[in-house]
């Protein structure tokens, strides 16, 4: 007898005396023995002793229903919970035999009647363990989050496909499509779905070929990806159904004739390919939107009626139109009473498992609450600042004014919390792609973790998953070595991934680093000279680094499941760039590299730096300010073709007078420098001088937006209401330094 049966029977023999003298009002003893049956489950599941950990599971749940006075008999329920008791010693101590079946049976027949739930979904010999119920509570949130994923994703598939059937030639519209292919085929890769996997590569090969110029897009491709996307969606509602029932896959898919229709696309054959959604099996055309199953079905598979007599009920209510299945087949003695309501029971307990038990709230609703709680400050400081609110000398209500004001700063504060989430979910899912990417081509890869409690706005969140993904799988690709290159540089055969977050100022630094070979720099150069990218000009260490996020650039001899195509930098910069953030690489050739994302705490406010210019005023975001000075005028320089140059620590940096270039100031731009300040600001490794007329001071804005009669404006990023009620306007670093580019 193995030690885990010893400990459940020697746990059950204390338990046993304590039943005896139990009743149901009990509830401190009834907790002693709800804490002991569970110490029984978890030590039965932990040696994999599945018939005892079913009992001990169906044990819990009776005591459970006791104590809640949830069981319609509660002292039968303390009777049967001894033959319980009873039943588990009996198993641990017939040395792995399955016990006295007929006890068994009649156990569960009883605890049926009081707990009012089936048994399937705890007694082990009525069916067989699936994937999906043996899957750890970690790894199926992980497939829950991959499956609403998947499902936006294919729902943006959908819909620019409406585009790219009125423009086939857009590359832009292609790319949108094969995106989030790439991203299913990724995440579908490291949780090991093969089938999903498989397909969405296919796919994503099929779509690489139109992006690269050698497939021509056409009514019957669009057709086609159209019955792609409806077969991947029926595969990822499959697996949901698996994960939440815990039951094994309900439909099967045949790929094949869709895998061959890839090939002969991408070989030319432009013929409309018949069948497809039958030659899939029943997966492709008819898996149900319904997750719950029907009555019928629930008598059958328990093998109540047989297929024969529920088709000729159903006929028979088909004919009757009113009549229900289960009076059917109770009038015509084909079930009884007892099997059609527990088959009702059955249903809705399926049924509960797919009611939501939380409120998912648009985020375009916070964001609006954020923007009211930011007016209603702005409000009172308008309130504040009048000059007839100064002279009042009512004590009274200044002490309201003030009680207000707390109230306003305090729900602010929580507004702005609401959108607030640890990046820790999105860090853990790093840890099984390293896991899983490592094994499959063979390193040894160790990934280390900080700053996983590190607060950021959900929607940036959720907006970094892909690119932490694409950086993650890039230095598990590129970046580190097999272990026996490891061992010939002098380095551990484990490389090394680190995943940092920390706060800095308002913004969060996200950090990817490896011990790897590092950039190789020549060979990034001389693939951009051939793609003509660049020129033979002079790049410095920065501009080479950057090139890595151009679209489609891809140093990778081959395609692979991981990586080669060129398209997982390119989505960082693109979404980076979207979150008002900085991307920055940190690379020495044998030692690593560091990839470093500064983005923003939220999206709703920002930290920024009042200027004014000409009499107006406008905030520069203080991400991009590296300082402040007031210039001599022997640091000035002028060229005829550059303009004017500061020199700021020995670099001569061109000098933009925002006065003119913004219109304002009725030729205060054409003041000399140094009878001015000067902002040094740094945009994509690039320095400049900003000339303003003075410095106002940093402050904490809400962000608005222009709208759309204003958002195409080059140089303005949004504005905001300023404490006296008046519009300043937010200015647009990347736009300026564009600007600036055209005029000189």
């Amino acid at each position: 007898m193995d030690e885990n049966k010893r400990e459940i029977i020697r746990l059950i023999e204390e338990l046993a005396l304590q039943s005896l003298t139990v009743e149901p009002d009990d509830l401190p003893s009834l907790g002693l023995l709800l804490e002991g049956i569970e110490k029984i489950e978890k030590i039965a599941q932990e040696g994999e002793l599945a018939s005892l950990a079913a009992l001990g599971k169906g044990i819990r749940k009776l005591i459970e229903k006791i104590i809640l006075n949830e069981c319609p008999d509660p002292g039968q329920g303390i009777l049967l919970l001894g033959s319980g008791l009873k039943l588990i010693q009996g198993q641990a101590r017939a040395e792995g035999a399955e016990g006295d079946a007929a006890c068994a049976e009649a156990f569960w027949g009883s605890w049926e009647n009081l707990v009012g739930e089936s048994r399937q979904a705890y007694d082990r010999q009525k069916g067989k363990a699936t994937p999906a119920a043996a899957f750890k509570e970690q790894d199926a949130e992980l497939y829950r989050d991959f499956i609403s994923e998947a499902l936006e994703h294919l729902g943006s598939i959908e819909l620019n496909l409406i585009n790219l059937e009125q423009s086939p030639e857009n590359g832009e519209y292609i790319n949108a499509i094969f995106r989030p292919f790439h991203t299913i085929k990724g995440v579908s890769g490291f949780l090991n779905l093969k089938d999903i996997q498989r397909f969405s590569h296919a796919m994503e090969s099929l779509l690489d070929e139109a992006r690269n110029g050698r497939l021509q897009i056409s009514q019957l491709i669009v057709d086609f990806i159209l019955e792609s996307v409806d077969l991947l969606k029926n595969m990822i509602l499959d697996l949901r159904e698996q994960i939440e029932t815990g039951k094994s896959a309900a439909f099967s898919f045949d790929l094949t004739p869709y895998l061959k229709r890839i090939e002969s696309l991408m070989q030319g054959d432009d013929r409309e390919g018949e069948g497809l959604g039958q030659a899939a099996g029943q997966g492709a055309a008819s898996v149900p939107e319904r997750a719950v199953p029907r009555l019928g079905e629930i008598l059958s598979s328990q093998g109540v009626v047989s297929p024969q007599d529920l088709s000729q009920s159903l006929k028979e209510q088909e004919g009757k139109g009113e009549a229900r299945l289960g009076e059917i087949l109770i009038k015509d003695n084909k079930a009884k009473p007892a099997q059609v309501l527990e088959a009702l029971r059955e249903q809705k307990r399926i049924s509960s498992q797919f009611k939501e038990t939380w409120v998912k709230v648009d985020t375009g609703k916070l964001d609006n609450l954020v923007d009211l709680i930011g007016e209603l400050v702005i409000a009172e400081s308008l309130v504040e600042q009048n000059p007839l609110f100064a002279s009042l000398r009512d004590q009274k209500l200044l002490r309201d004014f003030s009680q207000l004001k707390r109230i306003t700063t305090d729900l602010q504060k929580i507004s702005m919390s609401l959108r607030m989430v640890p990046i820790k979910q999105t860090f853990e899912k790093m840890v099984r792609l390293v896991r899983d990417q490592a094994h499959k081509i063979g390193k040894q890869i160790k990934l280390h973790m900080s700053g996983e409690e590190t607060e950021i706005d959900r929607n940036m969140v959720e907006s970094l998953y892909d690119p932490l993904v694409h950086m993650v799988r890039n230095a598990i690709d590129h970046g580190l070595e097999f272990s026996e290159e490891r061992e010939r540089a002098g380095k551990s055969p484990t490389g090394n991934i680190f995943l940092r977050a920390y706060q800095k100022g308002g913004n969060v630094v996200i950090e990817i680093e490896d011990d790897g070979r590092g950039l190789n720099r020549e060979k990034i150069l001389n693939k951009a000279r051939e793609r003509g990218l660049v020129a033979e000009e002079t790049l410095t260490t920065y501009q080479i680094d950057q090139l890595i996020f151009e679209p489609g650039f891809s140093t990778a001899e081959k395609v692979t499941d991981i990586s080669g195509r060129g398209v997982g930098m390119d989505v960082v910069k693109r979404t980076v760039d979207k979150l008002r953030g900085k991307n920055e690489i940190f690379s020495t050739h044998g030692q690593g590299t560091r990839f470093v994302m500064r983005v923003p705490l939220t999206l709703a406010v920002m930290d920024g730096i009042v200027v004014k210019i000409g009499g107006e005023r406008y905030i520069i975001p203080t991400v991009f300010i590296k300082e402040t000075l007031k210039p001599r005028k022997e640091e000035v320089h002028s060229l005829l073709q550059k303009g004017d140059l500061i020199k700021v620590r020995e670099n001569l940096l061109p000098l933009i007078r925002l006065h003119k270039l913004l219109g304002v100031g009725n030729g205060d731009g054409n003041k000399p420098p140094w009878e001015t300040l000067v902002i040094v600001v740094e945009n994509e490794g690039t320095q400049k001088c900003l000339m303003v007329d003075d410095l106002i001071g940093k402050q904490e804005v809400v962000i608005k937006n222009l709208g759309n009669m204003l958002k195409e404006v080059k140089g303005v990023a949004g504005a905001t209401i300023m404490g006296d009620g008046r519009a300043g306007l937010i200015l647009d670093i990347c736009g300026i330094f564009e600007i600036d580019q055209r005029i000189h």
